[in-house]
């Protein structure tokens, strides 16, 4: 009997070691998806606002070239050769301002498409269409001098329109824009918990089970959604339970967060906010 025993005590030791070490490697291999999610994110903010400086600096050239047009453009004596220095520098002028719409409507379809949102690029992206506006209109108030006192300037008129009208369409575009990158900002920091007595935590299909000898399954069935409390899950640090019993039945690192018993009552503190909802953005808690 020694023996056997033995024998399936050596098995047994074996068994869970094989599994701990296939859920070591599950967890690495995740880990390792993670911090490569993370790198490309940083990198892909690091081309936006590479975009956004080349941006700002065709802004500052536009701005220069008005300096010098506004300081010719008083001379009365103007000769014809000074006259297309000016119509030359208009072109200029309006092909740094086209150019410079073209590359912000190109960055926002492809932050459209990006699962990368940041308030930061929100703001940047904001700054600089209302600086390319603010722009523009010089250049409308330059070209409404200039055109009284020559009508080659009138010809560029057409071509100023529809530079204006592209820029009220950027302008809207970056409005609802800045809407969607909110929405998905709050999307993007957004939690779910639940807590309840098991009864209830099964009436609502949160907990379910197969037969009456079967392991309660999690989170598994056609749920009760709207039974959850939405959160931002970088403002809430903690969690009253109300209960002198509390267990956690979803999944979340321990070391990240505690329990905390109080006048009698329990209360879930999360001490590393981004390792406690890197598992799942759900949590269930059965109480008493």
């Amino acid at each position: 009997m020694k023996p056997a025993f033995l024998i399936l005590t050596l098995t047994l030791f074996f068994t869970a070691c094989n599994f701990q070490s296939e859920e070591y490697k599950a967890l690495k291999a995740q880990n390792d998806s993670l911090l490569r999610a993370k790198q490309a994110m940083q990198e892909e903010l690091d081309d936006y606002f590479s975009t956004m400086n080349q941006i700002e600096q065709n802004i500052e050239k536009i701005k220069e070239t008005e300096g010098v047009i506004s300081t010719s453009s008083g001379d009365p004596e103007l000769e014809s050769e000074g006259r297309s220095k000016i119509n030359e520098d208009l072109i200029y002028l309006n092909d740094l301002l086209k150019t410079n719409k073209e590359e912000l409507a190109k960055l926002k379809r492809r932050i459209k498409n990006s699962a990368v949102k940041s308030t930061e690029l929100e703001r940047t992206l904001a700054r600089l269409t209302k600086a390319l506006e603010e722009e523009t209109a010089k250049v409308f108030a330059l070209q409404a001098q200039l055109a009284q006192r020559d009508s080659m300037i009138v010809e560029l008129g057409n071509t100023v329109e529809t530079i204006k009208k592209d820029v009220s369409d950027l302008k809207e575009e970056t409005s609802r824009q800045q809407e969607k990158i909110a929405e998905q900002d709050e999307n993007l920091h957004s939690a779910w918990y639940v807590f309840g007595t098991r009864k209830e935590l099964r009436e609502q299909n949160i907990v379910t089970r197969d037969g009456l000898f079967s392991a309660n399954r999690i989170l598994q069935g056609d749920f009760n959604k709207s039974y959850f409390v939405k959160i931002d899950l970088r403002k809430t640090k903690s969690i009253p339970l109300y209960s002198s019993r509390a267990k956690i039945l979803t999944t979340h690192p321990k070391a990240s967060y505690t329990l905390e018993k109080e006048n009698g009552n329990f209360t879930l503190i999360i001490n590393d906010t981004k390792d406690f909802w890197s598992v799942s953005r759900y949590l269930v808690i059965e109480v008493d």
